[in-house]
């Protein structure tokens, strides 16, 4: 467990990056050299101590903000970080059994036959280890609507390894991450008599840093931005006695910057469906928006009827005022629906979340094309921003990214700082600058490389203002997302495959 915690420690807000690959690559010995039962538990293990690190946060979202009592928040947190467990714990399993008798050929004294050892040894295993790591990740993504939370990748934002994000995506940084880890187990195994294997990873690096691809290009003029932080608490975010008051926040903080290219509101600024809202508000943002040619985003609820948004489908939206608007396509499991409605729809009594039955917007969803320029922005609502597909959905037709969030949800935890390093992450995979509004915190504004431009304070209602400067072309990632790695490691497994069987046949 201390393992797994410490290397939880290379993500944001601590960054000590190289702990994830020296943590990972014990993990890697133990399930190599330990029986299936003994190495699946050391995997569970590791898993409890990392994700315990990277999602605590969620006994803060529970307890203080879903009032299920100390108890029940503990649990809920407990089954979800245990659940995450198993996919270490899986990784070592599957390590000890199909690896377990071939980690002796990676010893000096083992009894490797000399026709076999040069062409295999340590091959098998940088093939191997990253790749079945990979491939569980990629699963933990996927499997229950996906939380790939915590993903290796993210660690390398701000690490040695940032230059192959718009190559190779998050992803990709997880195989070259667990690639590292791979080869410090083979080299202390085989008293460094493989370090030449270090040389495909490193020139990889070494390219990426010392000939870093231009593949987007400025397009048109630099936006001038102001994000609104309003700083809503979040115990009386959803008040209809206090509606009046949150969006009285957010037109007083605003009011200074109309005249500014584009003005973004945080997710659900605007707590309640258009006709719920003040007559008056939204034809004034509307009057105000074309007087002063500024194109004003906001996040608020919108249905299919809009007069009986509860007779119909509902979703959690963003509104360009007098424009398009997008409806949220991944939503949170538990937080904005709950999976199996008809068993489990209790839950929403239990957890006491307003609006938690939200309906998913359509995947086939365009950017939206602001009103005053050519411009066309990719959208996100908070946590979509880990889906790195669902944002290439949008590209390269959309030259900026704007990311609305209410990291209220998370306190004063270390989510609002891994949160903000995902979202980078998009920046540098798509290379487009990102524009990021939060209701407390961290709002930012991230240039095209994934660098923070400016930043809020949290917990204070403030207005980040400063320029951005949209981009246009596609990086290969967006031209091919993960589907050259996801290749790779099919290519990986065959050679395992194929490799193992001869080895054993020989010895």
């Amino acid at each position: 467990m201390l393992v797994g915690a410490l290397a939880a420690l290379g993500f944001a807000p601590f960054d000590i990056w190289l702990l994830l690959p020296i943590g990972l690559a014990l993990l890697f010995h133990w399930s190599l050299s330990q029986p299936n039962r003994i190495a699946c538990r050391s995997g569970f293990l590791f898993g409890l101590g990392y994700f315990a690190v990277a999602v605590h946060w969620v006994f803060i979202s529970c307890y203080r903000f879903g009032h299920m009592g100390v108890m029940l928040s503990a649990l809920a947190t407990f089954l979800l970080v245990a659940y995450l467990a198993l996919y270490p714990a899986l990784f070592s399993w599957l390590v000890a059994r199909v690896f377990g008798r071939t980690g002796e050929l990676l010893n000096v004294d083992g009894a490797v036959p000399a026709e076999t050892e040069p062409r295999l040894g340590w091959s098998l295993f940088l093939l191997g280890l990253p790749g079945l790591w990979v491939v569980l990740e990629l699963l933990r993504g996927w499997m229950f609507t996906g939380f790939p939370w915590a993903a290796l990748g993210y660690s390398q934002v701000d690490g040695p390894l940032a230059e192959l994000a718009p190559l190779v995506g998050s992803v990709g940084l997880s195989w070259v991450v667990a690639s590292f880890s791979s080869l410090l187990v083979v080299c202390f195994q085989r008293r460094y008599r493989t370090l030449p294997a270090f040389l495909l990873p490193v020139a990889l690096v070494l390219f990426a840093v010392l000939v870093p691809g231009r593949w987007t290009q400025p397009t048109g003029s630099a936006l001038s931005v102001a994000l609104v932080q309003g700083n809503v608490p979040q115990l009386t975010r959803w008040d209809p006695q206090q509606m009046s008051a949150n969006i009285g926040r957010h037109l007083q903080s605003s009011e200074p910057f109309w005249g500014v290219d584009l003005l973004v509101w945080p997710e659900n600024a605007l707590p309640a469906f258009a006709h719920q809202l003040p007559d008056s508000l939204l034809p004034a943002l509307t009057r105000k928006s074309l007087q002063e040619s500024t194109d004003i985003i906001v996040g608020m609820p919108l249905a299919d009827n809009p007069e009986e948004p509860r007779s119909g489908n509902y979703f959690n939206g963003i509104q360009l005022i007098g424009g398009d608007a997008y409806r949220k396509r991944h939503l949170v499991p538990f937080g904005e629906y709950v999976p199996l409605m008809d068993l489990l729809g209790g839950l929403l009594d239990l957890l006491q979340v307003p609006m938690s039955a939200f309906s998913t917007g359509s995947m086939q969803q365009q950017p939206i094309a602001l009103n005053f320029s050519d411009l066309m922005v990719a959208p996100s609502i908070c946590y979509e921003i880990l889906f790195s597909a669902e944002i290439r959905q949008m590209l390269p037709a959309a030259g900026l990214l704007v990311n609305i969030s209410n990291d209220a949800w998370f306190g004063d935890s270390i989510a609002p700082h891994q949160h903000l390093q995902i979202a980078r992450m998009r920046a540098m995979e798509t290379g487009r600058p990102l524009a990021r509004a939060t209701n407390s915190g961290i709002t930012a504004l991230v240039d095209w490389k994934g660098r923070v431009i400016a930043q809020s304070p949290q917990f204070q209602q403030t207005v980040l203002t400063g320029t951005l400067q949209p981009r246009s072309g596609a990086t290969p990632y967006v031209e091919y997302g993960d589907w050259p790695l996801r290749g790779l490691l099919i290519g990986s497994l065959l050679v395992i495959l194929f490799q193992r069987n001869k080895l054993f046949s020989a010895k």
